[in-house]
């Protein structure tokens, strides 16, 4: 293979994410992941890329100080060949880890580089989430405290669920793991609860919508599935549908990620894709995507 071209992070680019895997070991029901369906048993399996090709995919990376690779999934652990990756990629690249901290604490706190989670930030680099009867929040708490005392700066959130026993439990958790000193956010419900749908959205009817319609789409982000697909939005790398490149090609530099592309499913859009939310500075009002010239497939 001849030498891969940089990948350099655009001033707009607000996120970078490497989903190292789709498999998971919680089953939460309200599996973001999960949206409308997706993903598939199959996509869950689809090919993975090795340690090494991770690495190489990393390196290729020129990102700002504000600007980390996030590795996530599924649950990114789960990856046979996590500790090499952050081990092994250049230490340029500082990053972020989000998990469900179902891992042993002691054997990734010998593997892992405290350095290489480590930067400026308004937020935790580790950023564990909670899921009331799929973790155990006890010990989410006990291994939070024993990645701190090792240097990692680690954060805990949960869903503002809009079951009410839920919510009441979650707030109880909140106010022990604040008292304790452990930082702990909310994380917006989105998606259909009894039959209303939770969040705010740029666009109407872009999420849960009874019809797909037309548009044209473009991201702010740099997100690749487990086989290394580069895609536009994550509603298709979640079920594996439309790539428009792979990272590890060797002329892909990121710039075709500005493109505005047609997409023949507005309507089934993941909601972490057309929410308002923070960026990485914690400032309200980002999107993921772009969204543009809606219309009904016949044209109207």
């Amino acid at each position: 293979m001849n030498k891969l071209s940089c990948i350099k992070a655009r001033p707009d680019q607000n996120y970078v994410a490497y989903f190292l895997t789709l498999a998971c070991n919680l089953r939460c029901p309200y599996c973001i992941n999960m949206h409308n369906g997706g993903p598939k048993k199959a996509s869950i399996e689809r090919r993975h890329l090795t340690a090494d090709e991770w690495i190489k995919a990393a390196d290729r990376l020129v990102l700002r100080d504000d600007l980390p690779l996030t590795l996530q999934g599924g649950e990114p652990t789960l990856h046979k060949g996590f500790y090499d990756i952050v081990n092994k990629v250049k230490e340029s690249i500082k990053m972020d880890l989000l998990t469900n901290m179902h891992f042993d604490t002691d054997e990734f706190i010998k593997n892992v580089p405290v350095w290489r989670f480590t930067r400026k930030a308004p937020y935790a680099s580790i950023r564990a989430s909670y899921h009331p009867g799929q973790n155990n929040i006890d010990e989410l708490i006990k291994k939070t405290f024993k990645l701190q005392d090792a240097g990692f700066r680690v954060g805990i959130y949960s869903l503002s669920s809009p079951d009410v026993k839920t919510k009441e439990h979650v707030e109880a958790v909140r106010a022990r793991c604040l008292k304790d000193g452990i930082d702990f956010r909310y994380k917006e419900f989105l998606g259909e609860w009894d039959g209303k749908l939770h969040g705010m959205f740029k666009y109407d009817g872009s999420v849960m919508g009874r019809d797909t319609r037309w548009c044209e789409c473009r991201t702010t982000e740099l997100i690749v599935d487990p086989a290394g697909h580069v895609y536009k939005c994550h509603a298709d790398l979640y079920k594996g549908r439309s790539p428009i490149e792979h990272i590890l090609d060797e002329d892909f530099n990121g710039e075709s990620l500005r493109e505005f592309r047609p997409c023949d499913k507005y309507g089934d859009c993941n909601p972490c894709d057309v929410k308002v939310k923070t960026n990485r500075f914690q400032i309200f009002g980002h999107t993921s995507v772009e969204i543009r010239n809606i219309k009904r497939h016949d044209g109207g």
